[in-house]
């Protein structure tokens, strides 16, 4: 007997973004659980949208300056 493959949509597949965008790409990044919070706070749930979100907000404020360690440990 033969198997049958189904095509399955990955997660996600095919449902627009909240805030419209359309020019995404799927990336895995490592993330600890504070910002996972925030992020999703900001996305309303949506850790995607919150992260999006997020970054348009640098922008616009012109807080995109690379990451130093100096600037890191100030924080503190």
């Amino acid at each position: 007997m033969e198997e049958r493959l189904i095509k399955r949509r990955a997660p996600g597949a095919g449902v627009k973004a909240a805030d419209g965008a359309t020019q995404v790409e799927r990336r895995n990044v490592m993330i600890d659980p504070v910002g996972v919070r925030v992020l999703e706070k900001i996305g309303g749930g949506n850790l995607s949208l919150g992260v999006r979100e997020a970054a348009r907000r640098l922008w616009e404020s012109g807080d995109t300056a690379k990451f130093t360690k100096n600037r890191h440990e100030a924080r503190k």
